[in-house]
C-alpha cells in the first residue's frame, strides 16, 4: 500500500483543469473517433470527464489507497456501457491521462500517481461485474420497496408515502423500513440512473419523496426514552448527499439516542464547534465520494483539538468502499458499511467511552 501524499494530491487539484485540458486535447488528436459519442462538443465533454478523474486521482493519492481511483473507473465503465460508449474509449482516455501526467509531473509526483493509474488499468483488463438490483421482490419488504418506487416514479408521492406508513402502522419495524425498503430503493435508484434508465428529474422526484417520508416516519415511530447518550451526525464539507445520514439519525433516535443532525456539507470547524457546544458522546461523519475523504480527516483533526474533550468518531459512506482501514489512519474510532453494523458499533463505542469516564 503506497504512503498517503497530501502534497502531490494538492498539486493535482491545483492543476486539475490544465491537466484535464491537455489530456482531452491529446485524446482527440490521437484518437479523433472518441468525439463521436459526445457530440456536438466532444472536447468539452472529455475535459469534464478528465476533470472529475483528476479529483478522484487526487483523492486516491491523498489517502494512499489506489482502489479509490480504480473503483471510480469501474463505476465509469458501467456508465459508458449503459450509454453504448465503447469501453475502448475509456481505456484510451486512461492511457492519454497517464501520458500527460508522465510528461508534466516531476518524478516524485509520477511515482505517487502510478499505483492508482495501474490499479485502474487492471480493472479494465478484467470482465465487468454485473450491477444487480438491490430490491428483492421475493420478500415482503422487497415488494413494498418496489411498490413505493413505482408509485414515486409515477408522480404519486403521497401514495408512495402512504404505502410505507401503512406498513409501519401494521407492524413493520423502523429498522426494516430503512434497511430493507428505503436503502434498497435508493440503491436501485442509483443503479437505474447510472444505467441511463432514469432522468435527473426522475431521480430527484424519488429522492424528494423519500425525504418527505423520512420526516413523516420520524414523528410517527415510537422511540425509546433517551438514556443520556447524545450523538452528532453530519455530512462533511463538500458532500451534499444526506439521505443516508438522516436515515441513520432517525434510527439512532429510535434506539434511545438524543441526535443532533447537522445535515450535509458542513465545514470541519463548524462540526467540531457543534460537538463541543452540545456535549455529544459520539460523532458520526458521512462521506459519499472519494474527494470527500480529506474533509473527513480534517474534521476529525478539528475535533481532536477540542480542549478537554475526547469524542469518539465513527465514519461511513460510499467513499469508504474498498478503502480497508483508511478510517483508522484518519484517526477515527470505527467504521461501518451498513446501518445495522453502525448501530452496533455506536453502542460499543459508547459503552467503551462510559467505561473510560
Amino acid at each position: 500500500m503506497p504512503e498517503p501524499d497530501k502534497f502531490v494530491a494538492n498539486m493535482l487539484i491545483a492543476s486539475a483543469a490544465a491537466y484535464a485540458s491537455a489530456a482531452a486535447t491529446r485524446l482527440l488528436q490521437d484518437h479523433p473517433q472518441v468525439a463521436e459519442h459526445f457530440a456536438p462538443d466532444g472536447w468539452s465533454a472529455w475535459k469534464a470527464h478528465y476533470l472529475q478523474r483528476m479529483h478522484e486521482l487526487a483523492a486516491a493519492v491523498s489517502a494512499g489507497v489506489p482502489e479509490v481511483f480504480a473503483g471510480r473507473i469501474a463505476w465509469t465503465r458501467h456508465a459508458f456501457a449503459s450509454r453504448e460508449v465503447p469501453e475502448e474509449d475509456l481505456k484510451l482516455s486512461l492511457e492519454c491521462l497517464r501520458e500527460v501526467l508522465d510528461s508534466e509531473l516531476p518524478d516524485p509526483a509520477r511515482a505517487a500517481v502510478s499505483p492508482p493509474l495501474a490499479a485502474a488499468a487492471e480493472i479494465l483488463q478484467n470482465p465487468a461485474e454485473d450491477e444487480k438490483s438491490a430490491i428483492d421482490p421475493a420478500t415482503e419488504a422487497g415488494r413494498l420497496a418496489l411498490a413505493y418506487l413505482v408509485a414515486a416514479l409515477e408522480g404519486d408521492s403521497r401514495g408512495a408515502i402512504d404505502k410505507v406508513v401503512t406498513a409501519v402502522e401494521e407492524g413493520m419495524g423502523l429498522s426494516t423500513v430503512y434497511t430493507q425498503v428505503l436503502v434498497p430503493v435508493q440503491k436501485e435508484l442509483g443503479r437505474m440512473w447510472h444505467g441511463g434508465e432514469l432522468s435527473i428529474a426522475q431521480e430527484h422526484l424519488v429522492t424528494s419523496t423519500t425525504q418527505r417520508l423520512m420526516a413523516v416516519l420520524s414523528f410517527r415511530t415510537p422511540t425509546v426514552e433517551a438514556g443520556g447518550l447524545k450523538a452528532l451526525v453530519a455530512g462533511v464539507s463538500g458532500d451534499v448527499h444526506d439521505i443516508a445520514l438522516r436515515a441513520f439519525a432517525n434510527l439512532l433516535e429510535s434506539e434511545g439516542w438524543h441526535v443532533i443532525c447537522l445535515g450535509s456539507d458542513v465545514p470541519d470547524t463548524e462540526i467540531a464547534a457543534a460537538a463541543d457546544y452540545f456535549g455529544v458522546n459520539l460523532m458520526l461523519l458521512s462521506a459519499t465520494l472519494p474527494q470527500h475523504l480529506d474533509a473527513v480527516e480534517k474534521t476529525i483533526a478539528a475535533v481532536r483539538q477540542l480542549d478537554g474533550r475526547c469524542i469518539p468518531v465513527m465514519v461511513g459512506g460510499l467513499a469508504y468502499h474498498g478503502t480497508g482501514e483508511l478510517w483508522r489512519r484518519q484517526g477515527a474510532d470505527g467504521h461501518a458499511s451498513t446501518f445495522e453494523a453502525a448501530l452496533e458499533l455506536a453502542s460499543r463505542i459508547a459503552s467503551r467511552s462510559d467505561a473510560n469516564d
